[in-house]
């Protein structure tokens, strides 16, 4: 795939997961029936929070972007923690994992999580499924950037099922095709089960009644279950987001993941009504790591 087609769809991922975290952002915590789903588009404001706002999960995703741009495919644990701890301070609703790393960090130098069973791992890496093509050098670089923050296998598991679906997506697949194969290989690199992601890929799969919860396979499998009935549903990747924020609890990191996979696949920026009064960063600053990333994927393909 030549490289500018790669850069309009990097850049369209980029957009469209940020408005799925600015959508997700009002509803958090609430369950099914609380979200009201004729106010999605609005961004209403929640507490401190301004409309429009993003969370951790576009500052995270943005950081893993730019580490992407700046070292490349590779894996430096001390780098990356560095980085984060740097910007941890202006991140808002950062994850309770991600914290306790960065608060290791700073005491002693440690650089790998011991724990971490939460979703801040497979937030942030969709970058890596944009910029690396190659499976085995893909799984590599998620793994390792996955467990500077958390140890637990199914949240590293996670993580390199979300990589492998933005992945997918960017070659114009299913992302729903990279759901078994990736399955499959996390059971058998980690030794864990993941059935609540087979579920879902078969579409067997429903929120609890409080919502989808901090857990990375329950996250994962709600953006398989989000992917799934926007394919077959042929929905517009607005409503593919409305219904994301709609299942409740941990609305706007399921929703962002979802429209980041999702707009990856996308010729240019999906119609997204919200997205104009969504926070997001210079053009510029988009343009850079999207290209930046396009590069990267040609050059490692």
């Amino acid at each position: 795939m030549e490289t500018t087609t790669l850069r309009s769809r990097i850049r369209a991922g980029l957009l469209t997961y940020a408005a799925g975290d600015a959508a997700g952002v009002p509803w958090e915590g609430c369950r099914a029936e609380e979200v009201y789903r004729p106010g999605i588009d609005e961004l209403p404001r929640r507490g401190d929070w301004p409309p429009g706002a993003t969370s951790d999960d576009t500052a995270l995703t943005l950081l893993v972007a730019e580490y992407l741009r700046d070292r490349g495919a590779v894996v430096d644990e001390t780098d990356f923690l560095t980085r984060l701890a740097t910007a941890a301070p202006g991140i808002r609703g950062i994850g309770p994992s991600t914290q306790a790393a960065v608060d290791r960090f700073r005491a002693g130098g440690t650089t790998r999580a011991e724990r971490g069973d939460t979703n801040g791992a497979a937030m942030r890496a969709l970058p890596i499924g944009w910029a690396v093509a190659d499976a085995d050098l893909r799984r590599t670089v998620t793994t390792g950037l996955s467990w500077t923050t958390h140890g637990a296998a199914p949240a590293i598991a996670a993580a390199c099922i979300a990589a492998a679906m933005a992945s997918a997506a960017l070659d114009g697949a299913s992302p729903l095709d990279a759901v078994p194969t990736e399955t499959n290989w996390a059971e058998t690199e980690f030794g864990i089960d993941l059935t609540p992601v087979r579920r879902a890929g078969a579409g067997d799969w429903w929120p609890h009644r409080n919502g989808v919860g901090l857990y990375a396979l329950d996250t994962v499998a709600a953006v398989v279950g989000v992917v799934r009935h926007a394919t077959e549903h042929r929905l517009t990747v607005a409503d593919a987001l409305r219904h994301a924020v709609s299942l409740g609890g941990d609305t706007d990191t399921v929703a962002a993941i979802a429209g980041g996979i999702l707009g990856g696949r996308e010729p240019g920026t999906p119609e997204i009504p919200w997205l104009d009064r969504v926070d997001l960063p210079d053009s510029a600053v988009i343009d850079d790591l999207s290209a930046a990333l396009a590069a990267l994927r040609s050059s490692t393909s």
